[in-house]
């Protein structure tokens, strides 16, 4: 699955995902791992992912409460193209000026843990999930991994980037969804042509089989291996 997020004014809330093994205990559903591929970065943007050093639940606690959580959290600097893969148990948030395409899990299961003490439609704080929070996170910092050909791969998906032209096969196995990130093109599949432009999502079943894209232009294929 792939969400595209509109540009985010201001930096979204500090947030985790628990594991399959948690969530199925605990939420009734499975939980999430995710990716995001940066598609546009206004000069000097940022994301927060993990934390700086190795922290204790103690601290981590603390930092919630004093509404200094930020202060030990990677701030990392990003620029369009940029991908950062995000297993459950991860912290984590967008900041501002960003668009982001996530490629995650099919879950709901959200922990907010800080949120700069915004309030709600209702006029309220947002709900934090502290407790819940504690028992998932990973207090160590968050270590880059090498996927070697792909964007990103786990068992719930794969993630490639091609530009031009690209001959692909859907089979029994998987779904592809190809999302177009940049310029415009064509996609053939099953005797039928269809013309494919920059922010476009282009669903092709499994068992569709051979494909091609071709022209000028950018895109993500999800699938999984």
């Amino acid at each position: 699955m792939e969400r595209i997020s509109s540009a985010a004014k201001e930096s979204l809330s500090v947030q985790v995902h628990p594991s399959d093994e948690y969530a199925l205990a605990h939420e009734g559903q499975y939980g999430k791992t995710e990716m995001w591929v940066v598609l546009d970065a206004v000069p000097g943007a940022y994301l927060y992912y993990g934390f700086q050093r190795e922290v204790t639940k103690e601290e981590f606690v603390q930092q919630i409460k004093a509404g200094t959580l930020t202060e030990i959290l990677r701030k990392l600097p990003v620029k369009k193209g940029d991908v950062i893969f995000i297993p459950s148990g991860t912290l984590h948030a967008i900041g501002a000026g960003l668009v982001i395409a996530e490629i995650q899990q099919n879950s709901n299961v959200i922990y907010r843990v800080f949120d700069y003490g915004r309030a709600g439609a209702d006029g309220k704080p947002r709900a934090l999930h502290v407790e819940k929070a504690l028992e998932v996170t990973s207090l160590k910092p968050a270590q880059s991994i090498d996927f070697g050909p792909h964007l990103g791969q786990c068992r719930y998906f794969t993630a490639d980037r091609h530009s031009g032209a690209f001959t692909g096969a859907c089979g029994a196995d998987s779904f592809h969804a190809l999302l177009i990130t940049e310029g415009s093109g064509e996609l053939a599949c099953g005797g039928a042509c269809h013309k494919v432009r920059q922010g476009e999502c282009w669903f092709l079943p499994a068992n569709s089989g051979p494909y091609y894209v071709g022209g000028q232009c950018e895109y993500l294929v999800i699938y999984i291996s």
